[in-house]
């Protein structure tokens, strides 16, 4: 598989996990072990070390057992393309959003 092509199909999980994560098919935690194992195939200390957290805090986020600042948790979530933000709590809502047609 080219490059490119890689690049390609890691956005379209990306995509994919993030609409399960607005229907509430997945939580947080799940999309971030999920993409730690299979997109980046970091261990859990490997990962905590690179992002600059410890290891139980890694933990704590996977587990969805803890409620961590802003700046922790978009240190966690930026090398896998996000960051914190705002999400509708409506789920006719989020469906609109999904169902867009992209405009790129």
């Amino acid at each position: 598989m080219s490059a490119e092509n890689q690049e390609k199909n890691r956005q379209q999980i990306l995509i994919d996990l993030y609409k399960q994560y607005l229907l509430n098919e997945m939580t947080l935690g799940q999309m971030i072990i999920y993409l730690r194992k299979n997109i980046l195939e970091m261990s859990q200390q490997e990962y905590a070390d690179y992002v600059g957290i410890s290891r139980r805090t890694l933990t704590n986020i996977e587990q969805d057992n803890d409620k961590l600042t802003q700046s922790v948790l978009n240190k966690v979530l930026k090398p896998l393309g996000m960051k914190v933000g705002i999400i509708p709590t409506h789920a006719h809502v989020i469906q609109k959003i999904i169902d867009a047609p992209d405009k790129t």
